[in-house]
Parts: structure tokens; sequence; C-alpha cells
């Protein structure tokens, strides 16, 4: 695995082009990276426009996670298939969450021994709109919604560490994001500190990600980070969060349930997969004792059989 010893101060930009080798040694050093237009103009324009309802709608968080001043637009599988196709279903987003969210692992089955690979899917998928006013989010982890509990490391090493993170996300820029506008703040390397230190994150330590639209944040869940003040008079900022998880965790975002079945219907067999219509071996989430994908396939239910894990 290439390692990446020189680079400028900040979020190391890359182009889609980058070989996918460079792009995870970047992360994993830093914790994230900025891959410069992975999304097309258009097609970020068409998605802008499909959670406008959405976002009109919304109610004001009570809490102080999210300011009174950002809109949010959840279930985006269920609002924009331009979303779900250029975004959720990227070739190198998938890439990226299939190299370290993939999980394998050898087991004891009589005098067998079996591999069982469960695979990453969708853990959750919102538009996340920062209107004029709103004060910085509190640094957090996203990790810590699946209580992932870290220790303390000096440097990523392949082989103790390919179970590491439990979720990855993506932040597609929906406009341009400054500093000004509430650009995401990010404590670079911090995903390698442990979950028990003793002093909490500090914003002085952070850099912002700023962004053109169509360009991509992709992060470790463990990296510190919050959304930024968004200090100008009349920018909103708009950008898009997807994250993936392991396959045997529970989803943030209840994707059975905030996508109808019949919109599920209309997408690809891998992208069902990915919402989380299959099974994560060796044997979670089935339905009748076979994979959940016959849900939405019934007429391959005659060739389908119950069988070991």
């Amino acid at each position: 695995m290439t390692e990446i010893t020189d680079s400028k101060p900040g979020v190391q930009s890359v182009s889609k082009d980058t070989p996918l080798e460079e792009i995870l040694s970047i992360i994993k050093r830093d914790g994230c990276v900025v891959v410069k237009e992975l999304v097309s103009v258009e097609d970020v324009d068409q998605v802008n426009q499909d959670i406008q309802e959405r976002l009109n709608r919304d109610l004001e968080w009570n809490g102080s996670f999210f300011p009174k001043e950002t809109r949010r637009a959840p279930s985006m599988i269920a609002l924009s298939p331009t979303y779900t196709k250029t975004q959720v279903m990227n070739p190198l987003f998938q890439a990226i969450c299939a190299y370290f969210l993939t999980t394998r692992s050898v087991f004891w089955w009589g005098d067998q021994q079996k591999e069982s690979v469960s695979k990453p899917y969708v853990t959750s998928c919102t538009g996340i709109e920062v209107g004029p006013g709103a004060k910085a989010q509190p640094l957090h982890r996203d990790s810590y919604i699946n209580h992932n509990i870290l220790p303390e490391i000096s440097k990523w090493d392949d082989e103790r560490d390919q179970n590491r993170e439990t979720a990855l996300g993506m932040m597609v820029a929906g406009c341009k994001v400054t500093r000004e506008n509430g650009g995401t703040q990010f404590i670079l390397g911090s995903h390698l500190w442990g979950t028990k230190r003793t002093t909490p994150p500090s914003a002085e330590d952070c850099v912002v990600a700023e962004l053109e639209k169509g360009d991509a944040l992709i992060m470790f869940s463990s990296i510190y980070h919050g959304g930024g003040n968004n200090t100008t008079q009349g920018e909103r900022r708009i950008a898009y969060a997807t994250f993936a998880v392991r396959g045997y965790f529970r989803q943030e975002e209840n994707q059975y349930l905030a996508v109808p079945q019949e919109v599920v219907k209309t997408y690809d067999h891998a992208t069902q997969k990915f919402i989380g219509y299959s099974m994560s071996d060796p044997a979670c989430g089935y339905v009748e004792e076979l994979s959940p994908f016959y849900l939405l396939h019934p007429e391959l239910l005659q060739d389908a059989r119950p069988q070991d894990f």
C-alpha cells in the first residue's frame, strides 16, 4: 500500500481519477480526503431540485446538535433517484466502503473452518442546509452511534486496524462551501485518537473543508468534525451526507421504513442490496429464513431454499 508522506496543510484534495490506493492512504493518515468534481454539477442541481419540498416542510430540531437555522431532508433514497445513482452508488464511494467496512471472519463449523464475509450497507442519507446565523455544531464523532470504543494509535496499520472503523461517510457539496457559509470543520488525524482521552476536542485544532459544487468529502466516522458557523448574510450551504456501516450493525436511519418498497423496486439489484435487502453473512437479516431480497423478487422464490449459514 502506498504511503503518503508529502502534502500541503489542510484537508487534501485529489482528482476523481487518482488511483484508489493513493486515496486510501490519505484517508488512513488524515481521516478524510476531498475528491474534486466527483458528481457532475448537472446531477447536483437535479438533487437540489428533488429535495426542495422536503426541506421546506422540515421541523426545527429540538436540541443543540442542529441549529434552528438548519433544515434537513432525510430519507434521500426515497426523494431522489439521481442522488441514489450518483452518490450512494458512486463507484469510488462504493470501493472505499468495501475496502474499509467489509468484515471477514473465520469460524469453526464442526471440523470445518468457514469464512463469513459481511459487506457494508447504507446507514443514513440526509441533505443538510445550513442557513445564515447558524452556530457551529459541537465537535463529535459519528461512530459514537455504533458504540465504537477506540484505542489510541499513532499510525494506521493495515492488519491491526482492518476492523477499527464502524462506518464511513461522504459529504457532497450542493453549492460552493466555504468557511463563511458553514463549511464542515475537522481535526485531521483525530481518527487515531483513543476514546478515553481526558480532554475534549478543540475548534482551535480544526481545518475547514472548502468545496466547489459536486466535490465530495469522504471521511471516517471516527474523525472529530462538526458543521461550522454560517456568518454570511444570505448564503444557504447545502450538502448531502451519505453514510455506510458494517453489515452487522443496525442502521442509523431505518431504510426499510424510510424508503417505500415501491420505490426500492425501481432501483437495480445492487442498489436494493446496499439499501439493506440482503443478508449479512453468516446469518443476519433473514426473513422466513431467506434473504430479504426475495421480498422484492418473489418470482425468484421457486429456486430459493433455506441453507446452512
